[in-house]
Formats: C-alpha cells, structure tokens, sequence
C-alpha cells in the first residue's frame, strides 16, 4: 500500500507516518513545501501539478493534513492561502492521479466552541465555526465535497477535538509548563466537560478510514470516548511524563477575570466541548483506548 501525506512534518504527521508504516507496512511519499534528507519519499508542493501527478500515480490513499493552524498575527489571506487554496490543489491532484480515497483532517471547531448548555457535537450537525480557522476548515469541507462529488476519489473528514501526544502545542504546552514547576496548580475544583483525543487513538482511526468500505464520503468525530475536567486533562498530560500534579482550588471569579484578558485560552482551558463519536464507533466498528 502507497500512502501520500500532507503536513508529515507537524504534530500529527510525524506520529502518523510511523504508525502507518508499522501498522499498515505502507510505503509513504510526503507532498511537502520543505523537503528533508531526512524523510522519507518526497514530492515537492513546488513542483509542477503535472509533475505531482506522476509522482502520485500509484497511490492509494491521500492524508490532507497539511493547514494554518493559529490564529494569533494570522490574516485571512494566511488561511485562504495555506488552508483553502492548498486544499483545492489538493483536491484536483487527487482526482487526476485517480487517487481513490482522500482523507482530510479538519476540526471539531467546525462545529463551534464550545457544548455548555447544549448536548455534545455529532458528525451530523450544522456547522457553526465561530473564529477564522474554524471557517476556514469548513471551507475546505465545502470544497473538497464540491470537487470530489463528480470524481471517483472518495472522501472521509474527520474532526478531532484537542489533540494531546508527547510534543503538544500551544495551551496543552502551557500546561506541560505549569506541571514542570512542580507547583500546585489552580484547577481543583473544576466541573467543566471536554473531550480531548490522543494521538495515538487518532492515528488508529484515520488507518481504519484509509480503507473501510462504511468510511466512503462521510464524516466522523473521534475522541478518548470520555470527556475529562481540566484537573483530569492536566493528570492525563503528567502521566504521560512520569509526573505527579498535586491541585488547589482557585476561586471561580478570579477565572471569570481572567476571560475578560485572555478569554479564548481561558475558555480552552476551563470550558466545555464534549463530542458524540457514536457514528465513528457504529459504522466503523472503531473504539478508543485509554
């Protein structure tokens, strides 16, 4: 099996190529706009469409993992261009090198920020992205729908929630960072629910999209299966490190504060976001670990 993946380099790819090669025994080519004597095959982005579609001949699934993630000093000429449009190319690749399955990675934040006073997000409900990357992940839904619906090429989305592993980014590196002082931390007594997922459930599900026959232009949520308190979430981070946490509690109001400075990380940290994934677990048969 031949597998193309975009973004091999980032937090995802570097612990999926691995996983695919052990588990699959796949052969892996990486569409990249940096290219590294230290990867495996590679195909240049710069490179010419024509080009790429030679290269990609005899793939059998493409991973579009490749995207703008933060927002902080990005424009949205930065997501139109690193997100949709790369996306688009991406898509009309895919179809002239008669590459039979696409696999996107979008985002639970296509479905919004935040479940309090609401039931958990499904795979089937209206999307409502609330910041500039949420809706650019569900343009490039859009899109890739759009162009592959005439093609042969099927596509499977699938949203995760935050994603934890052993090299974590932004909030969950902040948090790593806090649990590394080896102070007591501020978050005993927190009631919140948000799913979170590990990279290595994450990689177990998009290799069992790559080829099930029930995972053909649909989309699915994926998570641990267990929503988890921010207190749960730290303890997770910990003893992924071998660490121990020990937990205070910090009153609510100083949070509340806290929202009018910082109110996106804040509510990151300490809000709700809980997910259904009962669609990924009936029709692709797939379970978490935990």
């Amino acid at each position: 099996m031949r597998i193309a993946v975009t973004g091999a380099n980032g937090f995802v790819g570097q612990a999926l190529c691995p996983f695919l090669q052990d588990q699959l025994q796949a052969s892996l080519v990486s569409l990249t706009r940096n290219p590294s004597a230290t990867m495996h095959e590679q195909l240049a982005l710069s490179a010419t469409d024509a080009e790429l579609i030679t290269g990609l001949g005899d793939v059998d699934c493409l991973i579009h993992l490749a995207a703008r993630a933060h927002t902080k000093n990005s424009t949205p000429a930065d997501f139109e261009r690193d997100n949709v449009a790369l996306t688009k190319r991406i898509a009309h690749l895919s179809i002239a090198a008669k590459i039979p399955r696409l696999i996107y990675l979008s985002s639970i934040k296509v479905n919004g920020e935040s479940t309090k006073g609401r039931n958990p997000y499904s795979a089937d409900d209206l999307p409502q992205p609330e910041d500039i990357y949420g809706q650019s992940k569900l343009a490039c839904e859009q899109l890739l729908a759009e162009i592959l619906a005439s093609s042969s090429t099927e596509l499977v989305i699938i949203r995760p929630p935050l994603i934890y592993g052993d090299h974590n980014k932004g909030n969950l590196r902040l948090l790593e960072a806090l649990i590394n002082t080896h102070l007591p931390l501020p978050f005993g007594n927190f009631n919140n629910r948000r799913d979170v997922v590990s990279i290595e459930n994450l990689c177990s599900l998009i290799a069992l999209s790559i080829k099930h026959p029930a995972a053909a232009n649909e989309i699915f949520l994926v998570s641990d299966g267990k929503a988890r308190n921010t207190k749960e979430i730290v303890q997770l981070l910990a003893r992924r490190k071998g660490k121990i946490v020990r937990f205070f509690n910090f009153p609510q109001w100083m949070f509340t504060l806290l929202k009018k400075f910082k109110p996106q990380a804040i509510e990151r940290l300490t809000g709700d976001l809980q997910v259904d994934i009962a669609k990924t677990r009936s029709l692709l048969g797939w379970n978490p670990n935990n």
